[in-house]
């Protein structure tokens, strides 16, 4: 668990870097999007959702959601307590890493 969870700390790093060096205050809708970049309206609607400061909310969840795997835990859900066992890695850690494109099986 402590590679995947660097391995999610490393992705998040480098989004937030990216968000943070768009320059400037912009303003993200799509028509302006599609009218700088000429791509189809389509693609300029997912460009402005994905603006600078979704992408760093994002990051934010991703961030605390890992930081919370950060030692051994037991979790309680529905069905009662229970622990991961060693060598496998918890079922939320991994969906982090599929959100952020890591293969949480990659070693």
């Amino acid at each position: 668990m402590p590679h995947l969870r660097a391995r999610i700390i490393d992705g998040i790093d480098r989004l937030e870097q990216i968000a943070r060096a768009v320059p400037g205050p912009s303003i993200w809708n799509a028509r302006q999007v599609a009218g700088m970049t000429g791509v189809a309206l389509p693609t300029a609607e997912h460009v402005a959702r994905w603006n600078p400061a979704t992408v760093l909310a994002f990051c934010a969840g991703l961030r605390e959601i890992t930081e919370l795997h950060g030692y051994r835990h037991d979790c309680e859900g529905d069905n009662g307590p229970w622990s991961v066992p060693d060598g496998q890695v918890c079922a939320t850690l991994r969906a982090t890493a599929r959100m952020l494109g890591l293969d949480p099986d990659q070693h």
